[in-house]
């Protein structure tokens, strides 16, 4: 069995131990109640998460590590994302311990992607 988002994998987990679930969610899924961890998620339900609070360090360190010199970073945000808030905040104190500035810039049209490109110096 494949499930495609979080509450069908929620509805799903409640079947027999026997049927696999894996699911894709942009949210935390130890925080949802679908796994017991990200790194053993045990059970018979396993999963993708493509954006998850929790990684908002980790993903800030990953980028320094290719871009080292780098001064400042932009983090661009969908302010109508759930979401939003949290993330900015771990990626602001992940930012602060590591000594980075980053620029955060809300957008959520690809107008708006445009204009925060051109505000952010090459």
């Amino acid at each position: 069995m494949i499930i495609g988002n979080t509450p069908s994998a929620l509805a799903a987990k409640a079947a027999p131990t026997t049927v696999p679930i894996v699911f894709v969610t942009g949210g935390d899924p130890v925080r949802d109640g679908l796994v017991a961890n990200l790194n053993r998620p045990g059970g018979n339900v396993t999963g993708v998460s493509f954006m998850s609070v929790d990684l908002a360090a980790k993903q800030l360190g990953l980028l320094r590590e290719l871009r080292p010199g780098a001064a400042r970073i932009g983090l661009l945000v969908d302010p109508k994302w759930p979401l939003t808030e949290p993330f900015v905040s771990q990626v602001r104190a992940a930012a602060s311990t590591m000594g980075q500035q980053i620029e955060v810039l809300y957008v959520s049209s690809d107008r708006e992607i445009e204009t925060a490109f051109t505000t952010l110096p090459g």
